[in-house]
């Protein structure tokens, strides 16, 4: 049985405009998907005036492909032009306006950074910030957060966020998912106080948090209190570092790590199905990824990020995709790379990687330790019906 999604909300609600039935928190999910469409040439950029409706884009964009329809959880990028065109086919979404489009990828930075903005009103409007796409420099530029403050998509987003308030009027939500979540909080927190003061709502969905020094910011307690983050029940990525904000758990129809994606994640309503809490496999791998990141200094995990990226380059690959075409010649070409580092840059990459799965097996040790502990007490105190505690022999 197919579990209701974003698509089927759109069958629901897509009747009712904004003005009749205000933006909710799955209106923030389909605008956080949205922004990963390719909207170049056809959405205006940030240095140019003017914007096309959705249902304007929708017709200028390549249709998705047939087969797409058979599996939307397992085809997230191949999904995305479906969700534009079914949005194009609502009252809610069809009229919007969508402007101030970027899209940049600088290999030499390791950046890659998108962003659009869709306008309910003249005076309100989400900006969404687009996550990690298919291409490497995305993934390594995600990796660095692990030991940078700041990434330079970050510092971009915060710059474009105010510049598109200084060009638009009205309030402001701001959103994306995965590491466009991420980018939506930093950019918030990093806003002049009388702009911050414009923003409605801050939406994370499933993105990662950050350093203990960012949520321990001025700027950042100022909006945390406009934060929502949105984490499925086997989050993976929305665990990762600090999140100085509460979470809500959202049930998701597929498993472990394919809950991140979005097309995954329950609706019933104008609202997600939700979960109780992470599940215990979640959990297990937060305190594992904890722990692990306290035994290694910054410049390791810097050091570890160079090194794991100079063996993936020697394939020639660009993206993921690339990356996967020819498994056998792109494993020859990373063993030939990682047999040629220097003794001591081999050595800190593997220290790095065993000592993850070292600290990985002790939490799961410990975890089933407390697994079976539980169970025994549960068994050993097992209340009978009418009775007193008593010792089950």
């Amino acid at each position: 049985m197919n579990m209701p999604t974003i698509f089927d909300y759109l069958d629901w609600r897509g009747d009712l405009t904004f003005r009749n039935d205000p933006l909710n928190e799955v209106d923030n999910l389909i605008f956080s998907v949205l922004s990963y469409c390719d909207f170049s040439g056809v959405v205006p950029g940030l240095d140019k005036r003017g914007s096309v409706t959705l249902q304007e884009a929708a017709d200028r964009i390549e249709p998705a492909p047939h087969e797409v329809t058979t599996n939307l959880t397992r085809s997230f990028f191949a999904a995305l032009p479906l969700l534009l065109e079914e949005c194009a086919q609502t009252e809610r979404f069809s009229r919007l306006q969508l402007s101030h489009y970027i899209d940049r990828i600088e290999f030499a930075k390791a950046e890659q950074f998108s962003a659009i903005v869709f306008s309910l009103d003249e005076n309100l409007h989400f900006i969404a910030f687009s996550g990690t796409d298919d291409t490497l420099v995305g993934w390594k530029e995600d990796l660095e957060m692990s030991f940078r403050d700041a990434v330079p998509a970050q510092r971009d987003a915060m710059r474009y966020a105010q510049a598109v308030m200084e060009n638009l009027s009205g309030d402001f939500y701001l959103g994306g998912h995965s590491k466009g979540g991420n980018l939506a909080v930093y950019a918030a927190a990093h806003l002049p106080p009388e702009m911050q003061e414009h923003i409605v709502a801050v939406y994370n969905n499933d993105g990662p948090g950050f350093h203990a020094n960012i949520t321990e910011e001025e700027g950042y307690q100022r909006i945390i209190h406009k934060v929502t983050t949105f984490i499925p029940h086997s989050s993976v990525v929305g665990i990762l570092l600090e999140h100085g904000e509460e979470y809500r758990v959202v049930r998701s129809s597929e498993t472990g790590l394919l809950q991140h994606n979005a097309f995954s994640w329950e609706v019933l309503g104008k609202h997600f199905v939700y979960e109780q809490e992470l599940s215990k496999s979640s959990l297990v791998l937060s305190q594992a990824i904890r722990a692990w990141l306290n035994n290694i200094s910054l410049e390791e995990r810097s050091q570890f990020v160079e090194a794991l990226f100079k063996v993936i380059d020697a394939t020639g690959a660009k993206t993921l995709s690339e990356l996967s075409e020819d498994k056998l010649a792109a494993a020859r070409a990373m063993i030939t790379t990682f047999t040629q580092l220097e003794e001591e840059t081999q050595a800190n990459l593997k220290q790095v990687v065993e000592s993850f799965f070292a600290e990985s097996q002790k939490i799961l040790r410990s975890s089933l330790g407390e697994g079976v502990e539980n169970l025994v007490q549960k068994t050993i105190h097992r209340k009978k019906p009418g009775g007193p505690n008593t010792i089950k022999s």
